[in-house]
Parts: C-alpha cells; sequence; structure tokens
C-alpha cells in the first residue's frame, strides 16, 4: 500500500474524528523570520574580508551521514521495505550508532522513514490546502495499517509514534502553552494521545532502548502533569544513552518557566546531571543541560553560574574534536554574548556575564575553530528552533555565513586593521604581516 494512494481500495482505515474535524479549520502559513546581524562596527570582516582565510564547508561529514541516513529511511519507507527498516532502527538503536556529531543514526533513519506524511501534513497546515496530488490522510492511514502488520517490532512502532508526534507539534508550533489556539491545542493532544498508545505496548527499560525511551520524552508535553514525569524520564534517558548531549539540551529546554520549571529547578538539574555524567563529559553536563534554555530564554543568563558553564565548553572540546561541535559552541557563545551585550549595556549590570562569555568565545575560536558550518550558525541566531522549518536552508546558512565570518573576524580585529592576513588551517592559525 503506497503511503500516498487516494484510491477508494484502502481496506484499513484508522477513524480519527477529531484530526478530520481539525483539519476544516487549516492555519494560514506562519511569518518568516531570521535574525538580523546589526553593526556599526567598520573594522568588521566586510572592510578586511580577504585578509580572513577561513574554510568554509557548506557539506560537513555530519551533515552528509545525516543526509545519506535519512535518505536511506525515505527510500525503504516508499518501497514498503518494512523488514530492512526494522533490522537498521533496531542495529543502529542497539549500537548507539551515531553520527561525527552524536545524532543517533536511528533517530535519523526514523526520520526518513516518516518525511512523506509528515511533510505533506506541514504543507497542508502552512498552506492552508494539502499538496497537489498529496492527501496526508491516506498516508497516515497506510502507515497505521503497516504497524498492525508488524505489532512486535518497536522499531516500526517508532515510525508510526513519530509521525503523530511531528504532525502534533506542526499543529501546536513551538510557542507556550498560552499562545495556543484551542483547534490547534486539540489536535495536537489527538495526535499525541495516539502516539503514546502505540508505543504503550513496548518498554524502553525492557528492551533497553534509547530511541524509544526517547519518544516516551517527547510524549511528555501531551501528558497531563508531564512536570511530575519530566526529570524521571529524562534521567533514565541519559542513562541510557549518556553520549547523546540533545537529551540534556532537551531537558534543559523542558525546564524554562515557560514550559514545565524555573530557572532554580534547571540549574540544580544541570548539576545532577553533570555529576552522573562527569566521567564522560566533566563539566559539560552542566552546559549541554543549560545550552538552548540560554538561548531561548536569556533570563537564565542571571541564574547560570557562567564561570561552569564556560569550564563545560571547554571539557566537550576536549572530548569531542569534531568541527561540528567547535562550530556549535562557537556560535552558541557569540550569541549569548551580544545577547547579554545588549541586555546590561543601558543598566551597566552584569557587566561580568558579558566579559566572561567574550572570553570563552575567544578562547573557542582561537584555539579550536578551523573552519565554518554556516547552517549551525544560522540555526544559532534563532535559538535552535527546529520548528522554524519555514525558513529554507539555503537562507539560513547564507545568513549564517554572514553572522560566523562578522564573529569569527572580532578577535583579530586589531591585526586585521593593521593589514595581516589571518590564516585559518587544520594545524592552527597564522598571521601573515602585509
Amino acid at each position: 500500500m503506497k503511503l500516498f494512494s487516494t484510491g477508494k481500495d484502502v481496506k484499513f482505515n484508522v477513524n480519527f474524528p477529531i484530526f478530520k474535524k481539525v483539519a476544516r479549520k487549516l492555519p494560514m502559513p506562519h511569518s518568516e523570520h531570521v535574525g538580523v546581524l546589526n553593526s556599526n562596527d567598520k573594522g568588521t570582516y566586510l572592510v578586511c574580508k580577504e585578509r580572513l582565510q577561513i574554510p568554509i564547508n557548506m557539506a560537513p561529514a555530519n551533515q552528509t551521514n545525516s543526509d545519506h541516513t535519512r535518505d536511506r529511511g525515505l527510500f525503504l519507507a516508499r518501497q514498503e521495505m518494512w523488514e530492512e527498516l526494522h533490522d537498521l532502527i533496531h542495529a543502529y538503536d542497539s549500537g548507539r550508532n551515531a553520527t561525527e556529531a552524536g545524532t543517533p543514526l536511528a533517530d535519523l533513519i526514523i526520520f526518513g522513514a516518516r518525511a512523506d506524511v509528515v511533510n505533506a501534513a506541514e504543507h497542508a497546515l502552512l498552506h492552508g490546502r494539502p499538496a497537489k496530488g498529496a492527501d496526508f490522510f491516506s498516508g497516515v492511514t497506510a502507515l497505521e495499517c503497516m504497524i498492525e502488520e508488524h505489532s512486535n517490532s518497536y522499531a516500526l512502532a517508532l515510525i508510526v509514534a513519530h509521525m503523530h508526534i511531528d504532525i502534533g507539534w506542526a499543529w501546536r508550533g513551538s510557542a507556550g502553552r498560552e499562545f495556543v489556539s484551542k483547534v490547534n491545542q486539540d489536535a495536537f493532544h489527538a495526535h499525541f494521545d495516539r502516539a503514546s498508545d502505540i508505543l504503550s505496548r513496548f518498554c524502553p527499560k525492557k528492551i533497553q532502548s534509547p530511541a524509544l525511551m526517547s519518544a516516551h520524552c517527547a510524549l511528555l508535553p501531551g501528558h497531563p502533569h508531564p512536570a511530575k514525569r519530566l526529570n524521571a524520564n529524562f534521567e533514565a534517558l541519559i542513562k541510557l544513552d549518556p553520549h547523546n548531549s540533545r537529551h540534556m539540551r532537551s531537558l534543559g529546554n523542558y525546564l524554562l518557566p515557560s514550559w514545565y520549571g524555573d530557572f532554580e529547578q534547571l540549574d540544580l538539574q544541570a548539576r545532577r546531571i553533570a555529576a552522573t555524567t562527569y566521567d564522560l563529559w566533566g563539566a559539560g553536563g552542566y552546559t549541554w543541560v543549560w545550552f538552548d534554555a540560554l538561548l531561548v530564554d536569556p533570563a537564565g543568563l542571571e541564574v547560570v553560574e557562567i564561570e561552569y558553564f564556560l569550564d563545560g565548553v571547554l571539557d566537550v572540546l576536549d572530548r569531542v574534536r569534531d568541527q561540528h561541535v567547535v562550530n556549535l559552541m562557537a556560535a552558541h557563545l557569540f550569541r549569548s554574548w551580544q545577547t547579554a551585550r545588549n541586555r546590561y549595556l543601558d543598566n551597566g549590570l552584569n557587566q561580568k556575564i558579558t566579559l566572561s562569555l567574550r572570553r570563552g568565545f575567544e578562547k573557542v575560536v582561537r584555539e579550536h575553530l578551523r573552519e565554518i558550518h554556516p547552517l549551525i550558525w544560522g540555526h544559532a541566531e534563532i535559538g535552535f528552533d527546529n520548528a522554524s522549518r519555514i525558513i529554507s536552508k539555503e537562507r539560513l546558512a547564507k545568513k549564517g555565513k554572514e553572522i560566523a565570518l562578522h564573529a569569527v573576524a572580532i578577535p583579530f580585529l586589531a591585526g586585521l586593521n593593521a593589514g595581516q592576513t589571518i590564516s585559518f588551517t587544520p594545524e592552527g592559525i597564522t598571521r601573515i604581516k602585509p
């Protein structure tokens, strides 16, 4: 059964009245937004960009590996090669296989396998109508039919559960709870309830599956009392897969005041995670839990222990030398520094935070950064908000390149203005006098 069959011969039909009800009230498209870099500094790279020589990697190995794995999942789903999909997801999950940047391959292949249906749903929600020739309800029904035929496969169940989670988020958006309309909330909960039903047959601790535990954590926003289960669920997930920093980052985001916690809880949990993962990450656990949260809500700058956070950045970079992670840290510190500078410029308070963030940023650039990954810098500008899918990768990468070149020039402005050429190589940074 093809995922987008529009014929009338579908034998298995899932009757979800709430899905059909809310589909009659498709929302208008959201407005596109990308942050704009403001600078009046004539000593930026715009003046001497020819003398700032740093490789721009538009297709880093991590991105290429990620794209290949997602494409493999997409191909296998389109060919209805479910047994092979099951075997690959199970192998990746049990082996904790990941990209160079730490993204689990199981997550990527699951993403690819559901992409057709989710993209069709998102298109309908964004534009107010399905794409020409696409019927995403038929796609949902086809995947539901598939898991009925493979009822013992937690791997295939994850594809369908994540499909519902993604469509639920497409309805809801990433805004705080108070900004979501009732019809969007109803659709969100309908999809999350269905995902929960699908996964209820499988115990992640018994199976020892990080992918399954991660999905249970992803379901928390649809739970009536998510705050009561948040820390325990994420601690169990981190214990199953401590190498994956994304779990810690998600935990911190959900502990923000706009979700299910407050800054004091967030800081306490960051310290707990740092303690339990110290052998692996050093102080990095503290940094990862605060990582996305600081960009989403800069008020956290008042609470985070900034020197501990920066110690964690260096501990992470001592352990993970991949340039993806270096770019991630550099882009975060630059954005946090700019935010702190603007936040405290008028009142003159907390200048220590601003200076510490600048020193941390410059240290990462000088000692670790050797090439620019533009897409990461573009994502940092919007707070790593992955729900902002309406922004094209091309536009985000273009903006990210502009921001990164401006940022990387800052530690070397004196030399650049004096006519020096600053050259980044894998071996280090060289300064060539005029």
